[in-house]
């Protein structure tokens, strides 16, 4: 019986060293609750933590912050792996998304902006400036039957002046607004 309550005594002595342990590790003060490093200095070097929402870092590690070049896996099957700045998707990058789709490009406060290329999984691709995650500025965006818009965009949409060419070779030069021709040249 003595045996038994000491064994309870150092149960319960153990698990509430490894809670307050776990609480006020570095690891927990820099990520947050749940966060765990699996190998390495994931404060200030190369390691591996996994987060409690079940994504996954390998990488670089700067100040308490993924900061640097890295790998970052989602649950769904989305990953990025580039480069990342205090916490955030920020430089040149690959974003393959769950569903295939794919963006080579850069990265701002983990939106895509700047320069890139996104591939849908259906074969159509657009490559060109970005802003805020959305086509801005000029751009040209591929069909998978082969016809091409080249021009301006805005917030995502057609919006400036462009060309739209087909496969066959025919042209129409214009001005857009929202996705629709609203004057020819």
């Amino acid at each position: 019986m003595k045996k038994l309550l000491l064994l309870g005594i150092i149960a319960i002595f153990v698990t509430s060293c490894s809670s307050t342990e776990q609480k006020d590790s570095p690891i927990v003060k820099a990520y947050g609750p749940g966060t765990t490093c699996v190998e390495g200095d994931c404060l200030d070097g190369q390691g591996t933590v996994k987060f409690p929402q079940g994504l996954e870092y390998k990488g670089e590690f700067k100040g308490s912050t993924v900061d640097g070049k890295g790998l970052m896996m989602w649950p769904s099957g989305s990953k990025y792996d580039g480069e990342f700045s205090r916490n955030t998707r920020d430089g040149k990058g690959t974003f393959t998304y769950n569903n295939g789709d794919v963006y080579t490009g850069e990265f701002k406060n983990n939106k895509k902006h700047g320069q890139g290329e996104y591939r849908w999984v259906n074969g159509d691709v657009y490559t060109g400036e970005w802003a805020d995650g959305l086509e801005n500025g000029t751009g040209t965006y591929t069909w998978k039957e082969g016809i091409t818009y080249t021009g301006q965009w805005k917030d995502g949409k057609i919006n400036g002046k462009g060309t739209i060419v087909w496969p066959d070779g025919s042209r129409i030069r214009g001005i857009f607004e929202n996705n629709r021709l609203v004057s020819e040249d």
